[in-house]
């Protein structure tokens, strides 16, 4: 059974690299589609195995569908498949935009919902799988499957989505935002050490304590054996116990809300 890519964007190509790169190949044919010739040229580059086409050959000629187009692109990218849809067809789509639903009640199809991680990249991280109406136990067993050989994977619903996603999917961003404003205060306060020794420290330091987890270390423990009442560690944490909790609050006020206006927004 072919799986198609409807557009190669950021993240559609991620994961068409990610799949095709994947140490445990597939045995299915991926096929991809996009509407700039560049971005499936530079794919195709890279992965001489990948097939490209026209979106309703990708529909005719592959059985999984990811549609990784632009939320506001949806309906437009539906129109173009939408005569090749049968109910053997199961169309995953990657934005918590679209909701499934009224995604399953313009299709004839099995809908399901996949939010990747930039950490794909790398083959790490979680996709975050949810079915939608019509979604079986196969279908998902399937995703899992694909899913699991460049990430991890956890079900949700989709009412849970948004606060996983900003976990998953976005954040590598969030983190990264944070450690660039820590090397930055970091570089302020001793500025004879180059910016890019900052970043390197910082980033060296989360890879590191990214393991300890691994190791058997809870979160709670780290803190517990790094931080001693009255000492640094103890003085910075509580400087960060300030803020913390007000700042990932008004992330995920914020991103809920920005969600909510995408969604009412948005024509299928």
């Amino acid at each position: 059974m072919a799986i198609g890519f409807i557009g190669t964007g950021r993240m559609g190509s991620m994961l068409v690299r990610a799949l095709l790169g994947a140490d445990h190949p597939l045995d299915e044919e991926v096929w991809a589609c996009n509407r700039s010739p560049e971005k499936l040229d530079d794919l195709s580059l890279h992965h001489q195995k990948l097939v490209t086409g026209e979106s309703m050959e990708l529909a005719r000629k592959c059985r999984t569908l990811f549609l990784c187009v632009r939320p506001g692109d949806t309906a437009a990218a539906l129109n173009e498949i939408q005569a090749e849809l049968t109910a053997a067809h199961l169309l995953v789509v990657i934005t918590n935009v679209v909701e499934l639903d009224r995604l399953a009640a313009r299709v004839p199809c099995r809908v399901a919902k996949v939010i990747p991680s930039f950490a794909q990249f790398v083959r790490r991280g979680v996709s975050l799988m949810i079915p939608g109406p019509r979604c079986t136990a196969e279908d998902l067993a399937y995703l899992h499957g694909l899913l699991e050989r460049v990430s991890r994977t956890y079900q949700v619903s989709e009412a849970q989505s948004r606060a996983a996603t900003n976990v998953a999917s976005c954040g590598p961003a969030f983190l990264a935002r944070f450690c660039e404003e820590w090397a930055a205060a970091a570089h302020r306060m001793q500025p004879d050490i180059p910016m890019e020794d900052w970043e390197w420290l910082v980033w060296e330091t989360v890879r590191a304590a990214a393991e300890l987890p691994r190791a058997g270390i809870a979160g709670r423990e780290i803190l517990e054996e790094v931080s001693t009442p009255g000492g640094m560690t103890y003085e910075g944490l509580a400087a960060m116990d300030a803020v913390l909790p007000a700042m990932w609050e008004e992330v995920m006020r914020r991103t809920a809300e920005r969600e909510r206006e995408m969604k009412a927004a948005i024509r299928l």
